[in-house]
C-alpha cells in the first residue's frame, strides 16, 4: 500500500497540516499519516478524510528527531514525506510512487556545490560527519522511501548524523548520509519529473511554500 505521510508537531503547524492536507484531498484519495504530539487537534481536521493519526508523546522542539527517523512510523510499503507547508496542487501523485519501483529512496535535488560550500552550517555538518566537496543537495520538504534494508539503514544514518551534526535542520545531514551510502539505489527528481517544486510552478504536483503571497491565494483568511 502507498501512502503520504507528515510531521505536525504542535499547535501552529497542527493548523497549517489541517488546512493543507484538506486542500491536497482535493487531488488524491491516497491514505495520509500524520506523526503529531497534539491530543487536542484544531476544527480544520473535520474537513479531512482518510487520515490516521500517531500521536507521539514529546516537545515539539524534537519534531526533526521524528522526521530523520520516519520509516519507523510509517505504515506504508512505499511512503511519500511532504512538509506541512506543502499541497498537492494537481492530480498525478500517484504516479510518482512508481520512481520507487525496486529502489530504496527518492529525492529532489535542490543543488550541487562541487568546489566551495557557500552555507557554514553545511561547512559544520560536514566537518562534522567527515564529508567533503563535491556534494548534492536536496530538499528536506519531499522524501519518498520503500521499506528496504537499505533505507531502513539510511535513515538510522540520517537520523544519528542529524543528531552528530549539532545543526538543527535536518538537510546538511540528509546531504551527507546520503553521499556516505553510494550503495543506496537512489532515484533523483527534478524540474523534468514535475513532482516538487519550491518555486511557484503550478504545472508541478507538489508546491512547497513559496512567501505570504502564496498562502494569501490558497488560505486567504489566514
Amino acid at each position: 500500500m502507498n501512502g503520504l505521510l507528515y510531521v505536525a508537531f504542535g499547535s501552529k503547524f497542527d493548523i497549517m497540516a489541517a488546512k493543507t492536507i484538506a486542500y491536497s484531498q482535493r487531488f488524491t484519495d491516497l491514505p495520509m499519516t500524520v506523526l503529531t504530539n497534539i491530543k487536542e487537534r484544531c476544527e480544520g481536521w473535520k474537513k479531512t478524510k482518510n487520515i490516521n493519526f500517531v500521536y507521539i508523546k514529546d516537545s515539539t522542539q524534537n519534531n526533526r528527531n521524528y522526521k530523520t527517523s520516519m520509516i519507523n512510523y510509517s505504515p506504508y510499503d512505499k511512503t511519500i514525506y511532504m512538509d506541512v507547508d506543502s499541497i498537492i496542487q494537481k492530480k498525478g501523485i500517484e504516479k510518482a510512487f512508481d520512481k520507487l519501483n525496486g529502489g530504496d529512496l527518492m529525492l529532489n535535488v535542490y543543488g550541487k556545490w562541487p568546489s566551495r560550500i557557500p552555507l557554514s552550517y553545511y561547512r559544520v555538518a560536514m566537518h562534522r560527519l567527515s564529508v567533503t566537496i563535491p556534494i548534492i543537495i536536496y530538499y528536506g520538504a519531499f522524501v519518498g522511501f520503500s521499506k528496504t534494508e537499505k533505507a531502513f539503514e539510511f535513515f538510522k544514518n540520517w537520523n544519528r548524523n542529524w543528531k552528530k551534526s549539532g545543526i538543527k535542520r535536518e538537510m546538511p545531514s540528509l546531504a551527507c548520509t546520503v553521499k556516505k551510502m553510494p550503495e543506496l539505489k537512489l532515484f533523483r527528481t527534478g524540474n523534468q519529473h514535475g513532482i516538487f517544486t519550491w518555486p511557484l510552478k503550478k504545472n508541478f504536483i507538489i508546491q512547497h511554500e513559496y512567501g505570504a503571497r502564496f498562502w494569501r491565494e490558497f488560505f486567504p483568511k489566514g
